[in-house]
């Protein structure tokens, strides 16, 4: 009896297969978006995909849409194959800081992206809606305002697109855009907007 016991108390320390697996993929993850510069390094552009795929097959949250609370909150980018959100055709001192922002309203289906220029001193952002698509994982998104500093300008209509979330948890969310650009996410806290 006492081995029985010991057996379930031991077992009850470890943590499930599935939870396990994917504590492992997501270290992984985040390792190899750290040493890819959220992206700039297009070289480890191959081998973060590959994780990322790896991780979107064990998504414990299939539809993130029916997760507001999970869903909502601010995130901060850890990657993206974007060249615009990183800025790479900028100048220099234009170029935002490696701490971009997304925050997420999931309730009011609202959402605000947030960088920073010129050493922090200039914020830009955008504000957009949200309309979510019957799949539970995809929304449009359009675009309203943008602001450059303390300037606000009226985004046009046609400033929109589609965002798909392929992996939700507490801290981690990998999303796909329909120019084909990805986008990996790590919670920062509440949202912002």
């Amino acid at each position: 009896m006492l081995v029985i016991t010991g057996f379930f108390f031991a077992s009850a320390l470890v943590m499930p297969a599935p939870a396990r697996e994917r504590a492992l993929a997501k270290t992984q993850l985040l390792g190899l978006c750290e040493a890819a510069g959220q992206g700039r390094d297009l070289a480890r552009r191959e081998a973060v995909s590959q994780c990322v795929d790896a991780l979107e097959r064990l998504n414990p949250t299939p539809q993130p849409l029916a997760e507001p609370a999970l869903l909502g909150g601010c995130w901060r980018l850890a990657y993206t194959t974007s060249d615009s959100i990183l800025g790479s055709t900028r100048m220099k001192p234009l170029r935002p800081m490696p701490r971009i922002l997304q925050s997420i309203n999931a309730d009011e289906l609202k959402a605000k992206n947030e960088e920073w220029t010129l050493g922090g001193l200039l914020k830009n952002q955008v504000i957009a809606d949200l309309v979510p698509q019957a799949d539970g994982r995809t929304v449009d998104v359009q675009f309203t305002r943008f602001g450059i500093g303390w300037l606000r300008i009226p985004a046009p209509k046609s400033a929109r697109g589609v965002l798909s979330t392929t992996y939700l948890d507490e801290t981690l969310r990998i999303s796909r855009g329909d120019k084909g650009n990805l986008f990996v996410l790590v919670r920062e806290g509440p949202s912002r907007v």
